[in-house]
């Protein structure tokens, strides 16, 4: 009984750490839609690096002036588990976010090379589609 006990434990512990370094790596933004429109993509594209618990990632807020993006950055703690995202942002580009909790559902591709997040904003859906570089 211990034996199957022991496994079942190993089993599961095995899996919850596989799990949280499936994003571990470097990722560039190949893709994203609001509301199923594309959106273009503005170069140099947005990266997302996570480690074993934290994540660090550049982006472009939305603005009024499309012709002059500006870059912000952003880092946080996460937990990923049965394709469930948590990021919990400690630093931000835009104050009002610290300390904000975002949940997102990721599918990673079989290969493990990209990997694709929805994330519900209630009324409007934001879909990306992320590539690893290493």
């Amino acid at each position: 009984m211990r034996g199957a006990l022991f496994s079942i434990l190993l089993a599961v512990s095995t899996y919850a750490a596989a799990d949280s370094s499936t994003l571990k790596g470097v990722w560039q933004i190949a893709s994203s839609s609001y509301d199923d429109q594309a959106i273009t993509l503005i170069e140099p594209r947005q990266i997302k690096l996570f480690t074993s618990d934290r994540v660090f990632y550049t982006y472009y807020p939305a603005q009024e002036d499309e012709t002059r993006p500006y870059l912000s950055v952003g880092h946080g703690r996460y937990r990923y588990t049965n394709g469930s995202l948590t990021e919990v942002i400690d630093n931000h580009s835009s104050r009002e976010l610290i300390g904000q909790t975002f949940e997102v559902e990721v599918s990673v591709s079989p290969d493990g090379n990209s990997f694709t997040q929805i994330v519900d904003l209630g009324k409007y859906v934001l879909k990306e589609t992320w590539v690893r570089l290493e």
